[in-house]
Order: C-alpha cells, then structure tokens, then sequence
C-alpha cells in the first residue's frame, strides 16, 4: 500500500461518512481507510466465507488471520452484499463479522462493525433507491442508513418481530 491509495481510500471513506451522517471514531475511520486501501488491489473471496470462518475458529486461527476473515467479511457485506443474499441474510454475514472480529481482540471493530459497513456502503452506493426487501435485510443487521431510508417511507422495523413481521406503517 503506498500513500496514494491510502489517499483515496481515506478520502472515500469520508464521503461514506458524510453520505451516511454516521460519525466514526477515529480509530475506526482509519482502521477503515486501511482496510479499504489493503483492499483496492486485491481479490475479495466472497465464496464459503462462512465456511472459512468457521474452520478458523475451529482451528483457533492466529488473531491477524481472524482479522483478515473480518475485514473480508466486512468488505463483501458493503460492496458484495447481492451476491451475499442469495446464501443468506446481510444480518448473518454482520454477525459472522463482528464475531470474528471479537475472535482477533478488535472490540471497537466488532462493536462498530455495521457503522464501518454502512459507511463503505453509503460511499459506493448507487444514486436512486434500494430495493425494499434489501432494506429490510440490512436494517435488521442493525443498519442505520437502512432504517432511516425506510423511515422515510413510512416503515419502522421494530425488534419485537420475527422475519418476515416486524413491520408497523406510521
């Protein structure tokens, strides 16, 4: 990584911050500048990531290989979070993240995971609507973006509901 593209992942990093209007500490804004730029290069193995978790926790993996899986985890969910559905909810991918992070002694990632993946998310995102039932999806992975979003469009998601319930129209 050279300071280049540590550049331009900070930089993009702040437009997610900005189009979310979700503070991040900064700890975890540069942590995932970082892990952006780590990342801008290389190929994201989106493929039996659960899978991969898994076996590193069964093995007890070294923590710089929990984090990598975490970071990975976090990257597929903002940018891959599509291709993530079709095996899955977002909100299991966000668990399987912040589990993974707490494997490595990352607390702060492992808290702020969902407001690291919904800044990386805001940033890359495209200009018009989500789908509503990715919304539903992401807000109950605890995304705030997601849930505002919907907020404006008169849904709440209440945490009182089992899936697929938990809708009350205002």
């Amino acid at each position: 990584m050279n300071p280049a593209t540590l550049g331009i992942a900070a930089d993009f990093v702040r437009s997610g911050i900005e189009k979310a209007g979700i503070p991040l500490t900064q700890t975890l804004e540069a942590y995932l500048s970082i892990t952006f730029a780590r990342f801008i290069h290389s190929e994201i193995r989106v493929d039996m990531l659960t899978v991969r978790i898994t076996r590193a926790m069964d093995e007890q993996a070294p923590r710089e290989t929990m984090r990598a899986l975490a970071d990975e985890c976090l990257i597929a969910t903002a940018f891959f979070g599509r291709r993530l559905r079709r095996a899955g909810a977002i909100r299991h991918y966000v668990a399987m993240g912040q589990m993974t992070y707490d494997a490595a002694d990352l607390t702060e990632q492992a808290y702020g995971f969902v407001h690291m993946r919904d800044v990386i998310a805001s940033a890359a995102e495209r200009d018009g609507p989500e789908d509503r039932a990715v919304l539903f999806d992401q807000a109950r992975a605890g995304s705030r973006t997601a849930r505002e979003e919907l907020a404006d469009q008169n849904v709440v998601i209440g945490p009182w509901a089992k899936p697929p319930g938990g809708l009350i129209w205002r």
